[in-house]
């Protein structure tokens, strides 16, 4: 389960559970964050609506207006619904809505099926301060591109369920991992030491296992001096 589907499921039922639920929101702070938060809101709505306003006599009474009772109810309801929007149309944070653009943007990367020479690896990896313990057997795709005001290597790679992107972003920290499902493309941002990975896929591919083969396999050199930045940028 990714977190677009996880969300959902929250905000129709914040006390909903399932295996598959339950156990990505143990792994993941941000939806958990989130099933909290609105089950403190349902609470809330319960609470104001646990008693009808009398309507009769409490004006008399010098009491509050019943309408005001009506307001709270209201207010509660529109500050769940404001809360819910804020977590379900967005389609994902900021980092994963650059990497979808980034790779939207070289769909020839995609077409590669030849393995790529060892120098052309080399390249794109070390130019940006990563080391790769990966088979360059797997790696048809490599570039060094540009990326958030830094060179980052670009690859993608054969699997048995068919090419996977990869982006290593050794400036870009992440807390946790980030499941995103956009543009036709399935992806996971996950943290990688001092930075992290993503991985992406067409589809519904197989992104966990290369994350995890990856996470295992990178590892940050002393980063060169980055040359200037693409005239195009």
């Amino acid at each position: 389960m990714i977190c677009e589907d996880a969300r959902l499921l929250i905000g129709a039922d914040p006390d909903a559970a399932g295996r598959e639920l339950e156990e990505h929101v143990r792994g993941c702070a941000d939806c958990r964050a989130l099933r909290e938060e609105m089950r403190r809101l349902n609470a809330d709505i319960r609470r104001a609506l646990a008693e009808p306003p009398n309507l009769s006599g409490r004006a008399a009474r010098g009491g509050a207006p019943p309408w005001r009772e009506y307001a709270l109810a209201a207010g509660v309801v529109l500050a769940m619904a404001a809360g819910l929007a804020v977590w379900l149309l967005r389609p994902t944070d900021t980092l994963a809505r650059d990497v979808v653009a980034h790779v939207k943007a070289e769909p020839e990367s995609w077409l590669s099926t030849h393995n790529v020479s060892a120098g052309s690896i080399d390249h794109a990896l070390k130019s940006s301060g990563v080391g790769l313990d990966l088979a360059s057997d797997k790696i048809v795709y490599a570039q060094s591109c540009w990326f958030r005001g830094h060179y980052v290597p670009h690859l993608v790679i054969e699997t048995t369920h068919g090419p996977a992107t990869v982006l290593i972003l050794r400036h870009e920290q992440v807390k946790a991992r980030d499941d995103f499902r956009e543009g036709g493309m399935t992806g996971v941002i996950v943290p990688a030491g001092d930075g992290s990975i993503a991985v992406l896929t067409r589809g519904r591919g197989q992104v966990d296992a290369v994350a995890s083969e990856l996470r295992e396999e990178v590892h940050w050199l002393p980063e060169p001096a980055q040359p200037p930045a693409p005239a195009h940028h």
